[in-house]
């Protein structure tokens, strides 16, 4: 395969990621699950995501001081005209590994547990849960230490619709 159409299909497999998960994607989490897979290196992605972008296959938006790259829809009208280019086993591969990180994805922007420093020895812990890009519960404590801070944003990365489903249930129950 020449060079000309190993760039073309890395280009298809890209497009072909950003459509199946269908959720907005920042570069550190696009480089992470291409690196994590072996799809193709660092720096023939940012290249090929550059590319992506000046030929408006793909569009890089900013939302809550990120930026999300997703796909186009010139991007989804190349991708169906040449989808019979990408090998059956990356689709079957990205279809296996990317479900997973899809529901990872969508749970972590859901779920949101943070921290910052107000001032010394006062930490302000915000714990939230979005659904449909609007916020329907968000708790904010005060803390007197990093490593307490820190400690509840774990707790609640690791379990947080217990947390939350108990937070709900000893607010809404009848007292006695």
């Amino acid at each position: 395969m020449g060079n000309g159409n190993k760039i073309a299909q890395d280009k298809l497999k890209l497009l072909y990621m950003l459509n199946y998960i269908n959720i907005p994607l920042t570069n550190i989490e696009l480089t992470n699950y291409i690196l994590d897979h072996n799809i193709m290196d660092y720096f023939t992605l940012q290249q090929l995501l550059g590319d992506l972008c000046d030929a408006k296959f793909v569009v890089l938006n900013s939302k809550n001081g990120n930026e999300y790259y997703s796909i186009s829809e010139a991007g989804i009208a190349a991708l169906e005209m040449f989808a019979d280019k990408l090998p059956d086993y990356f689709t079957k591969e990205v279809e296996t590994n990317f479900s997973f990180l899809k529901k990872q994805i969508k749970r972590q922007r859901e779920l949101l547990g943070h921290y910052y420093k107000r001032k010394e020895d006062e930490y302000i812990v915000t714990l939230q849960v979005m659904e449909n890009e609007s916020i329907i519960f968000s708790l904010s404590i005060n803390v007197p230490t990093e490593d307490l801070a820190k400690n509840i944003c774990k707790k609640w990365d690791s379990n947080p619709e217990e947390i939350f489903g108990s937070i709900i249930n000893t607010l809404t129950s009848d007292l006695k």
